[in-house]
């Protein structure tokens, strides 16, 4: 799924198409709403993600936005839960848009799989590439990825790690607490002290113009649906 970043950059893009006055106050919250589903790890974010439990097995799981929906669509007009949503939204897209032209799973008879117990093969979209399950996610490539990519998103999107996105007023949103921003906000640090734009050009798995072209196409798409 996307990280930290890349959905700090989909928030971005998200605010400047919405034709509606934004504070100070409101773009704090709607992008702590946006970072709040990541602050639950592993299988918590089966609650934090609205997956749905029988997708568990996949090896990419989208979330249920019918399930946040039903619970909190009369919330909306709250940054928070507006950019709770965006996460969300980002996410589906990237399963069900992004990952299947990132990248296609196979067992070893070389059959195309989606559950994770029969996968051990991918091939990388990008370049052709088959690697071993285990080496696709390590940091030689998917995860590696986004390190290499961070610093060319925080510029292009013009993303602000200075703001504290703990001082939220309120967090409707009874499937995360509001207090592990704080260690959210230490991971940023931490991203922001790794950063290093040499080697964005040593990405393996990810092409930076068609993700940045999926960024554009969501935020849109997800303006026109809560405009």
């Amino acid at each position: 799924m996307p990280g930290y970043i890349m959905h700090m950059a989909e928030a971005n893009l998200i605010m400047s198409k919405m034709q509606r006055k934004q504070t100070a106050e409101w773009k704090r919250d709607f992008i702590a709403g946006n970072l709040l589903p990541d602050t639950k790890k592993k299988l918590a974010k089966v609650t934090s993600h609205f997956w749905d439990p029988a997708t568990m097995d996949r090896m990419a799981i989208s979330p249920d936005l019918s399930r946040f929906l039903h619970k909190y669509e009369s919330m909306l007009e709250n940054p928070v839960v507006l950019g709770y949503y965006a996460h969300l939204y980002l996410d589906e897209q990237f399963v069900k848009a992004y990952w299947p032209q990132m990248a296609t799973f196979y067992d070893n008879a070389g059959r195309v799989r989606e559950k994770k117990e029969n996968i051990t093969k991918v091939r990388i979209g990008k370049s052709g590439k088959i690697v071993s399950r285990d080496d696709f996610f390590s940091g030689a490539y998917y995860y590696g990825d986004y390190s290499k990519l961070n610093n060319y998103f925080i510029e292009k999107y013009q993303i602000n790690l200075n703001m504290d996105y703990t001082k939220i007023d309120d967090c409707p949103v009874v499937e995360v607490d509001s207090r592990d921003l704080y260690q959210v906000m230490q991971e940023l640090s931490a991203i922001m002290s790794l950063c290093d734009r040499t080697k964005e050009d040593q990405i393996q798995v990810f092409s930076k113009e068609k993700l940045c072209q999926f960024l554009e196409e969501v935020s849109e798409s997800f303006v026109q649906i809560i405009c």
